[in-house]
């Protein structure tokens, strides 16, 4: 299958082009400086160009403190441009999946969200990935919901303690703010998998179960081998940012289990494989 990818430079986008090719696809990335989201016409004649069977779009902004001072930018970019690309698709005849967060919900409820919640999102960055999933839905795309992503090849939550833990620093991380970790080797993998099966509306991916930031934290301490006392928690109050972050990210849903016949990995293990593809899991 000819499978294209947007933001093909970005942590998941190199692990989309990697899963594709590792399963025989011929594989086209798109990526800025030569593909500008902010010229839609242009990207998306440029989608038409490659002829791809199967399209994910995971290019977009993601500075979630950065859109509430650009908000019509994000707008622009993140809604109504991908659903430029997806009406782009389906005039190839091409399957789209639009790669969205669970920063579309207002994180007020205090189980994990359903693929059919109702959203309510609270921030610039929330309401620009929302206006996309509703223009990518329209044009007949699907949407893949991630949350907490981290991986190879990209600034994360869990790099970014490895890193602070390395240098012999003890860290306060917030405790009040709950969500489902999600590894992009493993969200690739299913993500190529909704496509290949041309699965249609709204899906949920995360590694199972769920932490709070300062469990994810603690959890790469102990698996770097480190004291998990070194990390004490925190509330939000105390790192104050432009966006509010939700108090609950937590993503469920069979819909995608259904799909694959499968769940994906605990985030435990995920974090286990990601620290020691990095070389930080203790021996």
């Amino acid at each position: 299958m000819r499978v294209l990818v947007t933001g093909c430079e970005g942590m998941l986008g190199r692990r989309l082009v990697e899963e594709a090719a590792r399963r025989g696809h011929a594989v086209t990335g798109l990526d800025r400086p030569g593909f500008e989201l902010a010229r839609p016409a242009e990207a998306a004649r440029q989608l038409r160009e490659a002829r791809p069977e199967l399209v994910i779009h995971g290019a977009a902004i993601t500075d979630v403190d950065g859109c509430e001072s650009q908000a019509e930018f994000a707008m622009a970019i993140n809604g109504e441009a991908s659903g430029v690309l997806a009406r782009g698709a389906a005039e190839i005849g091409a399957r789209c999946v639009y790669v969205s967060t669970d920063y579309v919900f207002d994180g007020a409820k205090d189980a994990p969200y359903l693929e059919d919640d109702p959203t309510g999102p609270a921030t610039a960055y929330g309401r620009s990935k929302l206006r996309g999933e509703e223009r990518v839905l329209a044009a007949g795309g699907s949407v893949l919901r991630l949350s907490w992503s981290f991986g190879p090849d990209g600034k994360n939550f869990v790099a970014t303690i490895a890193g602070l833990l390395g240098e012999g620093r003890t860290l306060k991380v917030v405790d009040d703010q709950q969500g489902s970790p999600t590894f992009t080797r493993d969200s690739a993998a299913a993500i190529l998998d909704l496509g290949e099966a041309g699965g249609e509306g709204v899906y949920h991916c995360c590694n199972a179960g769920a932490t709070t930031w300062y469990g994810f934290a603690r959890a790469v301490a102990v698996g770097m081998g480190l004291a998990p006392e070194r990390v004490t928690p925190c509330g939000s109050a105390d790192y104050p940012r432009p966006a509010p972050r939700p108090t609950n990210s937590r993503l469920g849903g069979t819909r995608l289990e259904s799909l694959r016949g499968r769940p994906l990995p605990p985030w435990q293990d995920a974090l286990n494989r990601y620290l020691e593809e990095m070389g930080w899991l203790a021996r």
